[in-house]
């Protein structure tokens, strides 16, 4: 049975690729036709259609032309790939981790923008003062939370107690869950600020006043500014001093 043969128009159409990308990587000595026609055309085996296949997917790996000639030349070839590979992924990791830091600065200033209606930065260092306290902040907020779930916990054991104990045993439980609660309002009182949606001026709140006003999640507080008197649910954020 003849083997089936391609010509340069056909090697492009099954590796979807330009018939230029063909004629070059002829030129280039990366994948060359087993034979010319007599007038002079090119072609190409079901073997150089797999080995362009394979060059085709070393270019969708990143590899130069200079390494995909080094590789097909080479008697170890899938070592080299394998050390070229393992290079590459080294390069991507850090490339991934400064797209990260990229993404985390403009996230922080369009935050900042969004909270203040304005820039507060104007270089670099203040962009990581700010970066670092937004993260201290998000740090707090998880703790925060972890110290609410312990306590609605403790209220729940105390309640179930309740029923088997009596007495002083009561009141010291009841005392206990008071002073908890106590602890956790003081520390979300004294490790967050808040910014007027209408003013933009950030500002704290004492202990009571915490303890007294509405909380709602993500919302933040039902507070009245005491800067412009207004009234609004304002969202928790990074106090200056943390």
């Amino acid at each position: 049975m003849e083997e089936k043969v391609y010509t340069t128009g056909e090697i492009a159409k099954l590796c979807n690729v330009s018939v230029r990308t063909v004629q070059y990587y002829d030129k280039e000595k990366i994948v060359q036709p087993s034979e010319n026609s007599t007038g002079g055309r090119r072609i190409y085996t079901e073997e150089d259609l797999e080995k362009f296949k394979l060059v085709c997917l070393y270019k969708t790996l990143g590899f130069s032309l200079k390494e995909i000639r080094n590789i097909l030349n080479s008697e170890n070839e899938y070592t080299i790939v394998y050390d070229l590979l393992d290079k590459k992924q080294d390069k991507l990791e850090e490339n991934i981790k400064e797209k990260i830091k990229l993404k985390n600065k403009i996230t922080t200033i369009m935050e900042d923008i969004k909270l203040n209606g304005s820039i507060e930065i104007s270089n670099n260092d203040e962009l990581r003062e700010l970066i670092a306290k937004i993260e201290h902040h998000k740090k707090i907020s998880r703790k925060t939370y972890l110290l609410l779930t312990f306590y609605v916990v403790i209220v729940i054991l105390s309640y179930i107690l309740n029923f088997f104990v009596e007495g002083l045993y009561m009141f010291i439980i009841i005392f206990v869950d008071i002073v908890l609660l106590l602890a956790l309002i003081y520390f979300h009182s004294s490790k967050n600020a808040y910014i007027c949606p209408n003013c933009k001026k950030k500002f704290t709140i004492t202990f009571l006043k915490d303890a007294l006003s509405l909380n709602n999640g993500k919302k933040g507080k039902y507070l009245k500014c005491p800067y412009c008197n207004q009234k609004s649910w304002i969202a928790e954020t990074y106090r200056d001093d943390y």
